[in-house]
């Protein structure tokens, strides 16, 4: 019998997700994503190892059938030196004791030309997976430092496969970096004792759900509880690091927030706790500009709650996106007014939104996405 397929994915960031941890605030939709396809691929018969920055946690220990190998902790090292050691040096000295067949990694920056050179050194196939369309602009404009960038085109060119999460993805990859993409739809697995709408009166609540940052607009969001005071909101979201700009925006949001009787706003929850107040939702809002593929739709979706946003995933149902697309924030409240006052139309949506998810979007679907491109990839290596 051969030996199982071994993928270690460069998960930095993902260890609190993964262990459920509450004391951090590492709950982007990359770590929640990567988290979800380890599971997925680990139960497809994928031998998957983690390889995570410090958080406390043990030097090699076992989750949910996954290998999780610790590396540096975020803050170590001399500042202007630590780009090399503990960073660089930690990273190959994880990977070479990882030993994998195949190397995965999430999101634009450093660690993608890291990844891929070492890989290319060491005869080792690598992949990168795209987080937000962001990633495929030039530059990319989430990018700031030119050594990075540089590291980062560098190993978007180097990789031997790229996937992405939606068909805008695919147009920006081929069109700044003259390359095709493997599409792979993100994942969601529901919890296991999860019922629908578990709440004793029907779900009748607003909901948003992310990090408090300015990319992801939650001011918008502030707006439309102000604009509707006769219905009910509720966010929940933490702060994306500990710089002073980025503590400034979360308190400026959470003293708005506190000023709307209509809105309850709960801060930063780990994702289980947050997952189950997507079953109390009526409707879930989106505020984002852009974005690449929320998890959040996912967590929504999977309930046939109907979503509303701003920005085009390429989704589509018999033609149509099986969510609300609004053109600006006047028409993010009108169509948010439309779907709570029409109970047809919020019911068609409901309905679409669940047979979109399940089409598309079970963790079974990505595995068996990924176990196509893992096997090739082995094959040509």
């Amino acid at each position: 019998m051969s030996q199982p397929i071994h993928l270690c994915m460069l998960a930095l960031t993902a260890y609190p997700v993964l262990a459920g941890r509450r004391d951090s605030r590492e709950l982007g939709g990359a770590q929640v994503q990567q988290v979800m396809i380890a599971r997925a691929l680990v139960k497809a018969g994928v031998k998957v190892t983690f390889i995570c920055m410090d958080y406390g946690q043990a030097d090699e220990e076992w989750i949910d059938g996954i290998r999780v190998l610790r590396t540096y902790a975020p803050d170590d090292g001399i500042r202007g030196l630590r780009f090399f050691h503990p960073r660089a040096t930690g990273l190959f000295s994880a990977m070479r004791r990882a030993n994998a067949d195949i190397y995965y990694q999430r999101s634009s920056g450093n660690d993608t030309g890291l990844m891929t050179s070492w890989c290319r050194l060491n005869g080792k196939a690598a992949i990168y997976a795209g987080a937000s369309n962001l990633d495929f602009e030039p530059g990319p404009p989430n990018v700031h430092n030119r050594r990075d960038q540089w590291l980062f085109r560098r190993g978007l060119r180097q990789a031997d496969a790229v996937v992405v999460q939606n068909p805008r993805q695919q147009e920006l990859l081929r069109a700044n970096y003259q390359r095709d993409a493997v599409l792979i739809p993100s994942c969601y697995a529901r919890p296991g004792d999860a019922t629908m709408n578990q709440s004793a009166s029907p779900p009748d609540e607003i909901l948003w759900v992310g990090m408090i940052r300015k990319v992801k607009r939650p001011d918008r969001f502030l707006a439309l509880a102000r604009a509707l005071p006769h219905l009910k909101f509720r966010m929940i979201g933490g702060a994306m690091g500990d710089s002073a700009e980025v503590l400034a925006y979360y308190q400026h949001i959470a003293d708005e927030a506190a000023t709307l009787p209509n809105l309850e706003f709960m801060g930063f929850l780990p994702f289980a706790e947050a997952d189950v107040y997507f079953d109390r939702a009526a409707l879930f809002v989106n505020t984002s500009d852009h974005e690449g593929f929320p998890n959040t739709f996912l967590q929504a979706w999977a309930r046939s709650v109907p979503t509303v946003a701003l920005f085009d995933t390429g989704s589509r149902l018999d033609g149509q996106a099986p969510y609300v697309l609004a053109s600006d924030d006047h028409d993010l409240c009108d169509q948010v007014q439309r779907l709570m006052n029409q109970a047809p139309l919020h019911a068609d949506y409901a309905m679409r939104a669940q047979r979109f998810f399940s089409s598309h979007h079970a963790p079974e679907a990505a595995a068996q996405h990924y176990l196509e491109l893992l096997s090739n990839l082995v094959r040509t290596k």
